[in-house]
């Protein structure tokens, strides 16, 4: 957005042509002066010189669309919030100033306008708008260092706390990116209990701590012999009593540490250090907590260290693959865990294993054990050379992806778009949260295949187009986009925007390993759209169609009739002596005179007829399947004289019309050459003595 002191345009709209001179005149000096003439050309130009308008000065009795429906229209797309608008009225009514004040209208300027006290009131409010963007920005910058100086001081503590941290795992033989795994397992672990068990009331300010914390539940090792922590060998009873007491340490050497953050945080810190060796079933150390005894943010954290304990190289054993430390969790090989944070590990378990998979390479491919989650291995099938190359093929496209997967986590969470991530390594689905919510469904969806929405999910038009974009999606071109109805709970269908990309395998360019996928809802734009659209096509005063409406549905019309041949009746009228009528009984009458005639023809034709005002006392109607010249006389003859009842005249008024007609495709093939063979022939009745109906008839050739 330009700064408010860029701009220096100001908006003139009015119907009135001599109301825009004499505000040019006014306001041109200081200003460059632009005009609308009415609400939907007001709309447009805001829209077109959004970043460079100063003020916008209303008026508020337009035809149409008057100034409190544009205002209207202006507060619903944010537009005032940024442009000072003027609301400029004939007089002082309570209600009208009520309403303007409530949809944000800047002030309000009554008629007669005197030139100077216009002058200085946009000057006043356009200088006020200016400081008050300038204030904006202040705050902005200033709100923006604070942020940026919090930024510096977090991640100094972090690198404090990792620097300590893998300090201690020295001691242990482990280098610092170990550490660092227990921070991301802990943190998916709490990522997925918040969003599943509300009933620990998680959030995510005690997520992202308890995270940064849980580095530092080793803290304790500090005072453990070094001797026992390097031992290449079991250790006997005595030592890994000196070992099990690190939990103690590490408690009461947090008991000293005073936390920027308060007490609650130090309470987490202590919590973790004693208790990250505590087991659901009450066999763990130090105290023999049992249960929901253990708080939910240590079971992460004693889940985060035995995973890490098992896919991390000891002096005692050699490291476990990424898939077999969750299987051995999960059923039970490392103890007993609570069925909640079991089942969250299950569903984050595919995330997890790409957070360690770039990590584990670095282990000598040797001494990690080949096991799979789903079977065991079968080392007579195949050579250790050629399973060892299978699995790094298949680990090296699973973490492609997988880390593919995560960007689009992350980006999904913070935007409020609706994100999906498909897994064809996996067969599985994963929906982000506002998808969950929107749709009902679950986060994690496993043998996804299976659970396929069908073609009833969609509206067939719209999954054919859907199933050809998707089958039409290559490497070189891997994303497509389209608007679709997709059905809520509620039972509506509102319009969605989808962007669907699919993820191909980088050395086998035709081999699919999923797609992630976007949904926006657009039903309010669609809707907007679709009433702007309808407005602007909309003759303000008889509700029928205006010329360009009538142009446009009347080009629909004729495509249809070209490929179905279906014949098309111009038919094109004006009312007779209209002018005399409008000044001798006024403008008031005339409009009423106009609406009453638009209504008559309105009922005698179908609704899917074109009906129209082209413009003044002429009105258009184009009618499908009429080809027969004695029934169109016979009908149109019914408008031709005809009394209307108005409200300005007591009684009932004798009106005649004049009517020429044109057929589709006999007299021509194009709107405007139709219009004017009809107009042609509705002079043909105006020579013969208005009230009747004329035929189009082609000139006679010279012999």
């Amino acid at each position: 957005m330009s700064e408010l002191r860029e701009r220096t345009t100001v908006l003139l709209v009015d119907d009135c042509a001599e109301h825009r001179v004499a505000l040019r005149k006014v306001l041109a000096s200081a200003y460059e002066v632009i005009e609308a003439a009415d609400g939907n050309e007001a709309l447009q130009m805001t829209e077109t010189y959004f970043t460079q308008l100063a003020a916008i000065l209303l008026d508020e009795g337009m035809p149409g669309i008057d100034g409190l429906d544009v205002l209207q229209i202006m507060q619903s797309k944010g537009w005032l919030n940024n442009i000072p608008v003027f609301l400029v009225t004939e007089e002082e009514s309570d209600e009208t100033m009520a309403r303007g004040y409530e949809l944000g209208v800047a002030d309000i300027l009554v008629r007669p306008l005197k030139p100077e006290v216009v002058k200085r009131r946009v000057a006043n409010m356009v200088e006020l708008y200016r400081h008050r963007f300038e204030l904006e920005r202040v705050v902005l910058e200033q709100t923006a260092r604070i942020r940026e100086q919090e930024e510096r001081l977090r991640q100094t503590n972090k690198s404090i706390m990792e620097a300590l941290s893998a300090a201690i795992e020295f001691r242990n033989c482990d280098s610092g990116f170990h550490v660092r795994r227990i921070r991301q397992v802990t943190r998916l672990l709490l990522l997925d209990v918040m969003e599943h068990y509300p009933e620990y009331g998680l959030t995510q300010e005690q997520t992202d701590a308890i995270s940064e914390l849980s580095i530092m539940h080793d803290i304790g090792k500090i005072a453990v012999p070094e001797n026992i922590l390097t031992k290449d060998g079991r250790l006997t009873a005595d030592e890994f009593e000196r070992m099990k007491a690190h939990t103690i340490y590490g408690g009461e050497l947090v008991r000293h540490i005073t936390f920027p953050q308060g007490e609650r945080v130090q309470r987490y810190f202590y919590e973790i250090c004693r208790h990250h060796h505590e087991r659901w079933d009450g066999e763990g150390y130090p105290d023999g907590l049992k249960g929901e005894e253990i708080p939910i943010w240590v079971q992460a954290v004693s889940i985060a260290d035995v995973y890490e304990a098992l896919v991390s190289r000891r002096v005692y054993k050699p490291a476990y693959a990424a898939e077999e430390a969750v299987r051995m969790i999960l059923e039970g090989e490392c103890g007993a865990f609570n069925p909640k944070i079991l089942a969250s590990l299950r569903r984050v378990a595919v995330r997890l294993i790409a957070e360690v998979s770039g990590e584990a390479a670095e282990e000598p491919p040797e001494e990690r054990p080949k096991a799979r989650v789903a079977a065991p291995a079968e080392p007579a099938a195949a050579s250790p050379v050629q399973e060892e190359k299978e699995s790094g093929q298949r680990s090296e496209a699973q973490t492609l992806f997988l880390l593919e997967q995560e960007k689009y986590r992350i980006i999904a969470e913070l935007s409020e778009d609706m994100v999906f991530t498909y897994n064809q390594l996996f067969d599985s689905m994963e929906f982000s949260e506002k998808f969950c919510r929107v749709f009902q469904v679950p986060a994690y969806i496993s043998e996804y295949s299976k659970y396929r929405p069908s073609a009833r999910t969609f509206y067939p038009e719209e999954y054919e187009a859907l199933i050809q974009c998707r089958n039409r999606l290559t490497w070189a071109v891997p994303e497509m986009e389209m608007d679709l109805r997709l059905p809520l709970p509620d039972g509506t269908r509102p319009w969605f925007h989808l962007v669907l990309h699919v993820i191909l395998d980088h050395r086998d360019r035709t081999r699919e390993l999923g797609y992630v996928g976007k949904l926006t809802n657009i039903n309010r734009i669609k809707r907007e759209a679709t009433e702007c659209q309808k407005r602007a096509n909309t003759d303000a005063l008889t509700q029928l169609y205006n010329r360009a409406g009538a142009h446009i549905l009347f080009e629909e019309l004729l495509l249809e009739g070209k490929n179905t041949h279906t014949p098309l009746t111009v038919a094109f009228m004006d009312i007779d002596h209209f002018k005399s009528l409008n000044d001798t009984m006024g403008h008031e009458a005339g409009d009423q005179i106009l609406t009453a005639f638009g209504q008559s023809i309105r009922r005698l034709f179908r609704p899917d007829d074109i009906v129209s005002r082209f413009g003044g006392d002429e009105f258009l109607v184009v009618m499908k399947n009429m080809g027969d010249p004695t029934f169109v006389r016979e009908k149109l003859k019914q408008l031709c004289r005809q009394h209307l009842q108005i409200a300005c005249a007591r009684e009932p008024l004798e009106i005649s019309c004049s009517i020429g007609v044109a057929f589709y495709p006999k007299d021509g093939q194009e709107f405007d050459d139709l219009l004017r063979k009809a107009d042609q022939a509705l002079y043909q009745s105006k020579r013969a003595g208005r009230g009747q109906v004329s035929f189009y008839t082609p000139p006679k050739k010279l012999s």
